[in-house]
């Protein structure tokens, strides 16, 4: 068993690893006796077992009968759940009802005899009794963090007489009693969990007071109606395929439980605070993945995930200066202050990418919510300030007039030191674009910088092979060595990069994820239909899919082109890597940006949705999976709430803007009225046949009109 309790922002200084979030105290600890008898999952005689997540409400619970050693049936049950009304509370609750008489105790605590990575973090702890039916520990980290939890136990029928015993690690509390057959004995904990990094300071005295007044079910009633409304903005309904709702629900409740609201100061972490794997630490897929699904469905939530970025803008500038430029570079891992804390080379060095997806997604945000004025109003500095890295950055070689990116990784991270690598020239130059521009100026660059980071954006190349049908992944692809997977790729169970040495992974075509389509799926205008199938038919049969990621932008691509099969199979890879146990599931922590991934497949792809980084209004192309009868979801279109639905034979919007709302589907325009349903027929539903000439019906929003009535959700 793991156990891990995080604190976003509590970090640590590991010896050798660098800075990692810290594993703290562990407070669920409830241990039953029964004369005499422990329960112990791995020993105890049990049956009837049970374990589910409520995915509405995020209550936890295992139901299961103890045949004890001593001949007792007792039908045991916990319950817990993190307080969506309180996000400094726990609370759990144990029902034991046994059918004899029994002596039962209890026993529960705060373990704080924990290790991050295998090492101590905790350099000082206080251990403490609080009243006679609480507990306290307080902890400091090695970085100064403070730490502080308290616990109190109530219980009803019998009552429990507890006692505080102290060790150097641990605060437990004993309760013992007789529990009389039939009786059911229930105990209530409720804990609470404060930091030093708190934007608005609590006592957790008060907290408890308050939480112990209201009670388990009242507080449950409170955290399931939370619940209902973050379900109310997200929610992917899919009919005709279970498996499928069941996976984007499950990555729904991932997204909607790890992000920390009202504070900018921390992202969302490789894992979603759900393990240590990683170790705590912020990547690219915040801006390339986590970033949409906030975007579209809670944008004021995503505005903190871009925040977080402008926050670490002095770290990134110490990252440059390290590397002796000027302007800021955003680190591949970054901690919560925006400082480079990735140990590798490759990815540390080169992987320089991540300063342009930063820029890319301020872009993003702007244009999807342009009523925030991001750009001008709060990045336009930080945009300056990588503009000027990517000057310092970019070389020009003997005999070119125009500039190259040198010694770069880009997205396949199996490709070191390559030369103008498309990706990574398109996010330089978009950042340059920008600040050669208004908001260039608006950021504090001078005059003659404005100029010379348009120049450079225009003549940055995209590579292409001699031909120019094919953009190239950078320019020394083409002549690295064939992988020869059938012969070196013997374990499939495995990574490609688990079965080669990593001298022979770094010459040869073997990519670990898409890197051109991820640049075409990023700047879908800039690509044709013919760009794009190019690049799929020359880069899938050399992409390994080693990173959870490759499958969802496959998936997505795989859309665009209307290959029905091979987007149904990069879909379930999708959906199914933090569900498959055969391989591993989640037992490292949920893949977070995969679970996002899985939304976009589902919004981007089958649905058609264009992002509003390439379309000006609502577009949609949507192509179902031959067994979905239904896919229906909420999003918010540049502030205007929407609800589609799409079927097999029809298309259905509803907003509840001020305005009319226009809505493209396929090639045909429409405008919807405020408040009001839009229907259309089409003639051909995706997958290769198009989106030709549609028949629209707007109705009012109590229906659409008696003939042709459809039953549609809002």
């Amino acid at each position: 068993a793991k156990w891990g309790t995080y604190v976003a922002g509590v970090f640590g200084q590991h010896p050798t690893l660098d800075r990692q979030m810290v594993n703290l105290p562990f407070f669920w600890l409830m241990i039953p006796r029964v004369d005499g008898e422990r329960l112990e999952m791995g020993r105890s005689k049990i049956s009837g077992y049970t374990r589910a997540l409520n995915m509405r409400t995020g209550v936890l619970v295992r139901r299961f009968h103890w045949l004890t050693a001593g001949g007792a049936t007792v039908a045991v049950a916990f319950e817990r759940f993190i307080s969506a009304s309180c996000k400094h509370l726990a609370v759990q609750r144990l029902t034991l009802k046994s059918d004899r008489n029994v002596k039962l105790d209890v026993q529960t605590g705060l373990d704080s005899d924990i290790r991050t990575g295998g090492y101590d973090h905790l350099a000082a702890r206080i251990l403490e009794a609080w009243g006679a039916d609480g507990i306290a520990c307080r902890v400091r980290t090695d970085l100064g963090s403070e730490v502080h939890l308290i616990s109190r136990v109530s219980c009803r029928d019998p009552d429990l007489k507890w006692k505080c015993s102290l060790s150097e690690r641990q605060a437990m509390l004993a309760g013992a009693a007789v529990l009389p057959a039939g009786t059911a004995c229930v105990i209530e904990r409720h804990t609470a969990v404060t930091s030093s990094r708190d934007l608005q300071p609590v006592a957790p005295e008060a907290i408890l007071e308050q939480s112990l007044a209201v009670g388990y079910d009242r507080l449950a009633e409170e955290n399931a109606r939370l619940w209902q409304v973050r379900w109310a903005g997200c929610d992917v309904t899919v009919e005709g395929d279970e498996e499928a709702q069941r996976a984007l629900r499950c990555s729904l409740y991932h997204l909607l439980r790890c992000h920390v609201p009202d504070d900018p100061r921390v992202a969302i972490d490789a894992k979603g605070y759900s393990g240590d794997a990683y170790f705590g630490r912020f990547f690219w897929d915040t801006e390339m993945y986590l970033l949409p699904f906030y975007l579209y469905t809670e944008p004021e939530r995503a505005r903190l995930l871009v925040e977080f970025r402008l926050q670490g803008l002095n770290g990134a500038r110490a990252n440059a200066a390290s590397y002796g430029y000027p302007g800021a570079r955003f680190p591949w891992e970054s901690d919560p202050d925006g400082f480079e804390r990735c140990p590798n080379w490759q990815y540390r060095d080169h992987e320089i990418h991540v300063t342009g997806d930063v820029v890319y997604a301020f872009t993003h945000l702007d244009r999807a919510c342009p009523q925030m004025d991001f750009l001008r109003s709060r990045a336009a500095e930080t945009v300056v300030e990588a503009a000027r890295y990517w000057m310092a950055r970019i070389d020009f070689r003997d005999g070119e007039a125009t500039p190259s990116l040198l010694g770069v990784m880009g997205p396949d991270e199996y490709s070191p030191l390559s030369s103008n690598n498309a990706y990574t020239n398109r996010m330089a130059a978009l950042t340059l674009e920008l600040a050669g521009g208004e908001i260039g100026r608006a950021g504090g660059a001078t005059a003659a910088e404005r100029d010379a980071f348009a120049a450079t954006a225009r003549t940055l190349p995209i590579p292409r092979s001699a031909d120019g049908q094919r953009v190239l992944q950078c320019e020394e692809f083409p002549s690295w060595a064939d992988p020869r997977f059938d012969e070196l790729w013997q374990d499939r169970s495995k990574g490609y990069a688990n079965n080669v040495s990593q001298e022979r992974l770094y010459r040869s075509k073997a990519m670990k994820q898409a890197d051109v389509l991820m640049l075409m799926m990023l700047f879908p205008n800039e690509f044709s239909d013919a760009d794009v199938r190019a690049a799929w038919d020359y880069y899938l049969p050399y992409t390994t899919h080693d990173s959870s990621l490759s499958p969802g932008a496959h998936a997505i691509m795989a859309c665009r082109l209307g290959l029905r099969k091979e987007a149904w199979s990069f879909w379930r890879q999708t959906a199914g890597i933090d569900l498959d146990l055969a391989h591993g599931g989640a037992a490292e922590g949920i893949h977070i940006a995969n679970a996002a991934a899985t939304w976009m497949v589902a919004v981007l792809g089958f649905a058609g949705l264009a992002t509003a980084m390439e379309a000006e209004e609502l577009t949609l192309r949507p192509a179902l999976p031959e067994t979905w009868r239904r896919l229906s979801f909420p999003l918010v279109w540049k502030g205007v709430h929407v609800r589609v639905d799409i079927r097999p034979d029809c298309l259905t919007v509803f907003h509840d803007g001020p305005k009319p709302l226009t809505v493209w589907v396929g090639e045909s325009r429409f405008t919807v009225p405020p408040g009001k349903l839009f229907h259309t027929h089409p003639l051909g539903c995706g997958w290769g046949t198009g989106w030709g000439k549609l028949s629209p019906v707007v109705a009012g929003a109590s229906g659409l009109p008696a003939q042709g009535r459809r039953t549609v959700s809002r």
